[in-house]
C-alpha cells in the first residue's frame, strides 16, 4: 500500500501524479511534484540495493592520493559485495514467493494475469543474475589490480563514474563511442 501526504506546515503541491504497480510487482511509484515537499511510505517489499549503495558514503580522495589504491579498491569491493548480497537475497525471496503463490485460477483472465506477473518477475531476476555475474567479474578485476581502468584504451575511468556504476569497464569517452556505434547499427 502506498500512502501520500503533504509535509506538515507546507502548502499542497501544485501538480502531482502517481502510478502504483500491482502488489505482485515492486510497487513502483512515479511521482511528479513541483515546489512542495512530500512524504510517502511504501508498505510493500522493497529491494534494498539502492538503499545499500546510498548508505555507503562515497569515497573522497585525499589531495595527491594515488588513483585506485588499496583503500579505493576496498571501498568498491564493499559496494559490490553488498549489492551482490542484496540481489542474492532478493532472488531467493522471489523463488520462495513464487512457490507460495503458485495457485491455479479457474478464470483464464486471472491465470493470464498471474503468468504475466511471473514472467515479468522472472525477467527481472534474470537481469539480476546477469548483474551478479558482472559483479563477480568486477571483483576478479579488483583482485587482479585491473579495476578502474578502461578495457579499451587503458585510461582511468574515474571515481565519480565508478561510484555511479561500480561495474563500469569503459571510460566515458569509449562508452560514448560505443553507444554511437550501437545507434548507427540499429538504424
Amino acid at each position: 500500500m502506498i500512502r501520500f501526504g503533504e509535509a506538515r506546515g507546507k502548502r499542497k503541491p501544485r501538480i502531482w501524479r502517481h502510478l502504483a504497480v500491482t502488489s505482485h510487482l515492486l510497487a513502483a511509484v512515479v511521482l511528479f511534484c513541483y515546489k512542495a515537499p512530500f512524504i510517502f511510505s511504501v508498505d510493500e517489499r522493497v529491494i534494498s540495493v539502492e538503499l545499500t549503495r546510498k548508505s555507503l558514503a562515497p569515497y573522497l580522495p585525499k589531495k595527491g592520493e594515488e588513483y585506485m589504491n588499496a583503500k579505493q579498491r576496498t571501498h568498491f569491493r564493499k559496494i559490490l559485495e553488498s549489492v551482490k548480497g542484496d540481489l542474492s537475497q532478493e532472488i531467493d525471496r522471489t523463488v520462495h514467493t513464487m512457490q507460495d503463490e503458485a495457485t491455479v485460477f479457474a478464470d483464464p483472465n486471472d491465470r493470464a494475469s498471474q503468468e504475466s506477473d511471473m514472467a515479468l518477475e522472472l525477467r527481472n531476476r534474470d537481469r539480476e543474475r546477469k548483474l551478479i555475474k558482472k559483479i563477480d567479474e568486477t571483483i576478479t578485476r579488483i583482485d587482479a589490480n585491473e579495476y578502474g581502468y578502461c578495457e579499451s584504451c587503458g585510461v582511468e575511468i574515474g571515481l565519480k563514474r565508478l561510484e555511479a556504476r561500480p561495474t563500469a569497464t569503459l571510460c566515458i569517452d569509449c562508452k560514448t563511442l560505443d553507444e554511437m556505434r550501437e545507434r548507427q547499427v540499429a538504424k
